[in-house]
């Protein structure tokens, strides 16, 4: 998180990537703390069954397609 605060105060865009639980809390604490109220997440769902062990291939492929779209709009400035 605060990489991606210092990269973009460089002018580097760059994309806070995370579950949901994370930015509800901490994320957006911590975006606000720095300076950066409005900074905009890349969010996957918190799931306790893929966290139980390792996520398979077929999810984290699944995660993959759902984090896609809002990293480029992220970086795009779209947001």
């Amino acid at each position: 998180m605060l990489d991606t605060i210092n990269l973009e105060r460089k002018g580097v865009p760059a994309a806070v990537i995370g579950h949901d639980k994370l930015f509800a809390t901490t994320g957006k604490g911590m975006a606000r703390a720095q300076g950066y109220p409005s900074l905009s997440f890349a969010m996957f769902r918190y799931s306790h069954s893929e966290w139980g062990g390792a996520a398979t291939d077929d999810e984290l492929r699944a995660r993959a397609a759902i984090l896609a779209p809002q990293v480029e709009r992220i970086l795009l400035g779209d947001a």
